[in-house]
């Protein structure tokens, strides 16, 4: 199958962002790594996942998989697709902090996972038979669901919606059933996904627990903590979770979602990503890029300062105080290389005329996003991290090599 030809159905048919479906609150972490496909049985779940010995910490019902996510969470997927209020799930998710059951997310029907299926190996697509099946089956599985709710609940939904900003705002039909919410998100022509969890963890903000019991004096000095300093001169955040971008295009997504999880916020990078209209697979061009950082800054209360090149003396202000910067820049292969092995202990070269002649600073080398979470004064060093995987942690660059190649930084502040 073409890209191209993927591409222009989704937006043609949908005219909106592929990726856009309503992720449940606390969704967490990135789901890229989830690359098998359940295979539908007949059973019927819907008791066994509402069960209250469940969320009193029973062992979830069926077989699981642990996938890739974030550091700190554990995230599992149900290997199999039972009936789940009326209809068969393309995923169901049990969202886990530490030891504790949060949520379990479930996704009934995305516009992104549909066009893939239905074009995957018939080049001759018909737009309107399309668009006729898809709508078809949006309508058939959202009835059977909100019939299903209703029986199962016995009574109407009432309006809800998670987000201080209206950028990044979910809006929910909430369903009560004994101490829990059973809230479900009907994006149309897009999307059909709900979320089940405990009715005391209902909130409308996408701010951590924890982040909203702390004033902002205690946040700052439970952040300050979080720098490491050692013997050699560095000084370095600890416990910035990585979120795995896999193959998409979302650098910039995955690093603000790594960085704002650090502070508080609790938004996975696909309802980031939602939030900024990617239109493309293999592109962020078209996207709400500034706009997402804003909104990611303001539902984490924080506020966002943004300077052009990175300024070494004043990241390290940020820095000591255990605030992360984003740092968008020019990437180059052969430079990855040398910062990658200077994590392992390897001497960066000097900037010499020639060595400098190496840095990519120019417009047509390609763009990307890092996390700066430290430096070393002494060597005039920086050290940053990926979105790629735990061995991309504390890379190091020259302050110069990063001051000259970069052309946006994102700077939190609380």
């Amino acid at each position: 199958m073409h890209i191209k030809l993927y591409l222009a159905v989704t937006i043609i048919l949908f005219g909106l962002s592929p990726i856009g479906h309503c992720i449940p609150q606390n969704f967490g972490g990135n789901l890229f790594g989830a690359t098998f496909v359940p295979g539908k049985i007949a059973n019927d779940f819907t008791d066994k996942l509402i069960a209250t010995s469940l969320w009193k910490g029973n062992k979830l019902p069926g077989d699981w998989k642990r996938i890739p996510s974030i550091d700190q969470d554990n995230i599992l997927r149900l290997t199999v697709s039972p009936v789940v209020f009326g209809s068969h799930p393309s995923s169901v998710y049990a969202n886990y902090e530490g030891q504790d059951l949060r949520s379990i997310s479930i996704m009934y029907l995305d516009s992104e996972e549909f066009i893939r299926k239905k074009t995957s190996n018939n080049i001759n697509t018909n737009l309107t038979g399309l668009k006729r099946e898809f709508r078809k089956n949006y309508d058939e599985i959202s009835s059977k669901i909100e019939d299903q709710l209703y029986k199962t609940s016995k009574s109407t939904p009432s309006d809800a919606f998670v987000g201080n900003t209206k950028f990044l705002r979910t809006y929910y039909n909430d369903y009560q059933i004994r101490d829990l919410t059973i809230r479900l998100c009907l994006k149309e022509d897009n999307s059909i996904s709900l979320i089940i969890l405990r009715s005391k963890d209902v909130t409308k903000s996408y701010l951590s627990t924890e982040a909203k019991t702390l004033d902002k004096n205690e946040r700052r000095k439970k952040l300050e903590k979080n720098v490491l300093i050692n013997n050699n001169g560095d000084r370095n955040i600890i416990d910035i979770p990585i979120f795995q971008q896999g193959r998409r295009p979302y650098c910039a997504v995955n690093t603000l979602g790594m960085a704002t999880y650090y502070l508080g916020l609790r938004m996975s990078t696909d309802a980031l990503a939602a939030g900024a209209k990617f239109r493309y697979i293999d592109s962020a061009k078209g996207s709400k890029m500034l706009d997402l950082y804003r909104a990611a800054a303001e539902e984490s209360e924080t506020t966002l300062q943004r300077g052009r090149s990175f300024d070494f003396k004043r990241a390290q202000k940020y820095l000591e105080k255990g605030l992360p910067i984003i740092v968008w820049r020019r990437f180059s292969f052969y430079r990855d290389q040398l910062h990658s092995a200077a994590a392992k202990g390897a001497e960066l070269p000097a900037p010499t005329k020639e060595d400098r002649s190496q840095w990519p600073i120019s417009k047509d080398d390609p763009g990307h996003a890092s996390v700066i979470t430290g430096f070393n004064k002494d060597t005039g060093e920086v050290i940053f991290m990926e979105s790629w995987g735990i061995n991309t942690r504390n890379k190091r660059m020259l302050a110069s090599e990063l001051e000259a190649t970069s052309y946006a930084t994102f700077y939190f502040k609380i």
